[in-house]
């Protein structure tokens, strides 16, 4: 059995984009979480835990990395392409030191813009373009392709496919099918007891509840409708 945990923030507060805060982790408690994942790596538990980050944060580099690098931990680190070198984000340097550590990069679109209403034009700009900006500058293969906010159709899907991808990460837990790989979104305010159970058992009645929700409005309010008062709700 494997679980796929995807982080974003690691001790990070500085993230503006609403609803960020939710899915921040303090570092103590990404500490704590990856040393029962190494534990579980060394009692070769039947329970295999694969850890993944969206975005690129510079905290990603300097809080979540010195960690499993110590724990000899491997990731995949999607990165946003158009934020390299921003604030706030990891640089080409501190990237391909990533790499040459072993983990894993990906692509996380160019400009996080939520994919499945956007031209060919556009979608080719954030799914093709960023890949080879990637491969350019690290002089390696980019296999894996990481959903921008969760939002994908059969076109996305294509186009990743189309491209070269060997896998295309999401953000809902029930997605495999070869291709797509759901992950199960680490949320700050878990404790560790919840955390253990989420490894061992899946996500809780009550937070599958929330996202067999989340999925139902998506296809009701349809994806701008649903993002915008998911934007106005967190705003509150």
């Amino acid at each position: 059995m494997t679980k796929i945990l995807m982080y974003h923030s690691v001790g990070g507060q500085d993230n503006e984009e609403v609803g960020a805060r939710l899915y921040c982790v303090s570092v103590d408690k990404f500490r704590e979480q990856m040393e029962h994942v190494s534990a579980q790596v060394l009692k070769r538990s039947t329970v295999q835990v694969k850890v993944t980050f969206d975005d690129g944060l510079l905290d990603n580099y300097t809080n979540a990395y010195p960690i499993l690098k110590k724990l000899g931990l491997k990731a995949f680190f999607f990165i946003l392409v158009g934020k390299i070198s921003k604030a706030g984000y990891m640089n080409w340097e501190q990237i391909r030191e990533l790499k040459e550590a072993g983990m894993s990069i990906g692509s996380h679109g160019m400009t996080h813009k939520i994919l499945t209403g956007l031209s060919e034009g556009d979608l080719d700009y954030e799914i093709r373009i960023s890949k080879k900006i990637l491969e350019d500058k690290l002089k390696c293969a980019i296999d894996y392709f990481s959903v921008p906010r969760g939002f994908y159709n059969n076109n996305v899907i294509k186009q990743a496919k189309d491209n070269g991808h060997k896998n295309v990460f999401t953000s809902n837990p029930k997605d495999d099918d070869g291709f797509k790989i759901g992950r199960i979104p680490v949320k700050g305010s878990w404790d560790m007891e919840y955390f253990i159970k989420v490894l061992s058992n899946g996500l809780s009645a009550k937070d599958k509840m929330v996202e067999m929700l989340k999925g139902s409005s998506k296809k009701i309010l349809g994806v701008k409708n649903y993002d915008r008062l998911r934007t106005k709700i967190l705003k509150e």
